[in-house]
């Protein structure tokens, strides 16, 4: 019977003699250290090409802090389920929360001991293992020169700045936006900003509201099936019944746009969108408490891009709305209606 070979780990510092112990410790341990790194862009070099079992690395290193290697390793396919380990003389609770948003899977100080070390990695394997159900798929080792370490750093971080901003920039709105109707229409600019459409709406199930915005010429046509599809949607996740007919409507169409093109036909509704908006009111967290929908006239208008972006903003959008909800109801049980109310860009239709 044949023993299984040892797991094979890269080990990255920028210190020759940690080097050297974290190597000669993990050895004593029966694992193979096939690399060691000077810093954090040879590990992710190390990482490509040996596709090692595990990776334990220093956090303070040149070029490329233990920090970012991890998450540009995490941000990979091909070393995505790699362990990392962080082994660091850095022990702040702000560390350690750094560390797990970067994916580091264990975060160990440096005044470690020996069976410490081997039990982390030990661990972590296992919990790999398990979640990939026993089988890991090895992609064919790469060989990546430094400019292209930082080129896929620069995009990790340019997107990383970009979902930040963008997470921002909608929970800002649950501070900034005095009501109800003024936060569905800031969720809406701000979806709107980043994703092309013609409609864009927030069917909401407890006012049986529609709040709509037209970004493009559309028909008539294209308008009503944008509404009945939403109140389709809204009936299939609440399991209600939701008809178009019985919403109360709020337009936000102030270049007239709906309705007025020269042929009708092209701009009907050619694809359309929707996710579920969930909040955590009376109903109680996750509870669908309306739906988010997008319509363009152009076919297949929304691509991965865009569907990227959505998901990114699925969970704030929702509980942004919810917010609003909360806050419009508060207002108007404590002040019975004697608050004036801003003006507001949806007039009602009926």
């Amino acid at each position: 019977m044949t023993s299984s070979p040892a797991p094979r780990v890269v080990v990255a510092d920028d210190s020759p003699t940690l080097r050297k112990v974290v190597a000669s410790v993990l050895t004593r341990e029966g694992f193979d250290v096939v690399a060691a790194a000077e810093d954090g862009l040879e590990a992710v070099q190390f990482a490509h090409l040996h596709q090692p079992d595990a990776i334990v690395m220093d956090v303070q290193m040149p070029r490329l802090s233990g920090y970012v290697a991890a998450r540009l390793l995490k941000e990979d396919w091909a070393t995505a389920d790699i362990p990392v380990v962080l082994l660091t003389s850095l022990d702040a609770a702000s560390d350690r929360y750094w560390g797990a948003q970067a994916g580091a899977d264990r975060y160990l100080t440096k005044d470690f001991q020996a069976e410490e070390l081997g039990q982390a990695l030990r661990e972590v394997l296992a919990a790999a293992e398990e979640s990939r159900g026993g089988r890991r798929l090895y992609p064919d080792p790469a060989e990546l020169d430094a400019d292209e370490v930082w080129e896929r750093t620069c995009e990790v971080f340019d997107r990383t700045l970009f979902q930040t901003s963008l997470a921002a920039s909608m929970t800002a709105l649950a501070a900034t936006c005095p009501d109800l109707e003024s936060t569905v229409a800031g969720v809406l600019g701000v979806i709107g900003a980043v994703v092309e459409s013609s409609l864009a709406g927030v069917l909401l199930v407890g006012e049986r509201t529609a709040y709509v915005t037209v970004n493009h010429g559309v028909s008539q046509s294209h308008y009503r099936e944008f509404l009945r599809r939403s109140a389709e949607v809204v009936s299939a996740s609440t399991g209600g019944h939701f008809a178009m007919e019985d919403l109360t409507m709020r337009l936000a169409d102030p270049a007239g746009l709906l309705g007025q093109v020269d042929d009708p036909a092209e701009a009907d509704l050619a694809t359309y969108l929707s996710m579920p908006l969930r909040g955590v009111g009376a109903a109680g967290p996750g509870s669908v408490i309306g739906v988010l929908a997008l319509s363009s006239a152009v076919p297949d208008a929304f691509g991965d891009a865009a569907m990227t972006t959505l998901r990114l903003l699925e969970a704030s959008a929702g509980l942004v709305v919810d917010n609003g909800r909360l806050r419009e109801h508060t207002l108007h049980a404590a002040a019975a209606g004697a608050l004036p109310r801003p003006s507001s860009p949806y007039p009602t239709l009926r």
